[in-house]
This record gives structure tokens, C-alpha cells and sequence, in this order.
């Protein structure tokens, strides 16, 4: 399957995550494709992937809210109508929950099928993650 895996480079914890997810999914047969989340980049058109990951921290004193340019990238992103995604945060103390659930909220305003999520604490639960994706 071809995958692309978005996050923001601005974050050294969550891009070492997408690398080890990218090398996870790799190691199962999947060709992956990173897609960094910046100001001067044009967002890409998803639909050219089987399935989109999309990665990001979360903000705010409890956790729980998206940073705005993760969700005003992804809602330029075109081709996300009908595609298959899954989500992953960088694990806090607090607001693990409402961080991913509006993580998902957002992909499924888009038009897009979660299809899997994680909240990313370790190795173990990058593996879990990638693994969990058959070809």
C-alpha cells in the first residue's frame, strides 16, 4: 500500500514518532511517503494514498486542542473524500481523549474514514500502530 504519514516538523518527539511509524510500516511492505506540515509548503492532494496518517501534538493546559496550523493544513489538503485515515498523538498527562477525538472530528469534516488511532507513549505503541496495517 502507499502511505503518507503528515505531522509537523516543528516537533522533534512527534517527527522521531513518524519516522519510527514510517520504518514500522515499511518493514510491513508499505511504501511511505512523509508529508510535513508547514506554512510554506502547498498541501498536498491525499487521494493519491491508500491510507493517510495524520500526527500532531496537542495544546492548552489540559491538552485536548489541535494546534491551528495542523487543522488549517489539513482542511486545505484536497482528497480527502472517501479516504481511508488513522490519527496518532504525542501521549500528555492530561486531554489524551479529547485531543483525539477532535483529531478524529477533524479528518471526518473532511469526508475521510478513520480507520485507526493511537495515543503514542513508546516504541511499543508506534509498532502497535503500524503494524496493525495488512497490505
Amino acid at each position: 500500500m502507499k502511505v503518507g504519514i503528515i505531522y509537523s516538523a516543528q516537533h522533534r518527539k512527534l517527527e522521531n514518532i513518524a519516522k519510527a511509524l514510517g520504518k514500522t510500516l515499511e518493514h510491513g511492505g508499505h511504501r511511505v511517503d512523509y508529508l510535513h506540515i508547514s506554512r510554506n509548503d502547498r498541501p498536498p492532494n491525499v487521494r493519491n494514498y491508500d491510507v493517510v496518517y495524520l500526527g500532531s501534538i496537542t495544546e492548552g493546559t489540559f491538552g485536548g486542542k489541535i494546534p491551528g496550523k495542523v487543522s488549517d493544513f489539513i482542511k486545505q489538503c484536497r482528497g480527502f473524500q472517501n479516504s481511508k485515515t488513522a490519527t496518532f498523538i504525542v501521549k500528555r498527562i492530561f486531554g489524551n481523549n479529547k485531543g483525539m477525538k477532535r483529531m478524529m472530528a477533524l479528518l471526518e469534516s473532511m469526508g475521510s474514514r478513520v480507520t485507526d488511532f493511537q495515543i503514542i507513549g513508546g516504541k511499543a505503541d508506534i509498532e502497535a500502530l503500524g503494524n496493525r496495517l495488512k497490505l
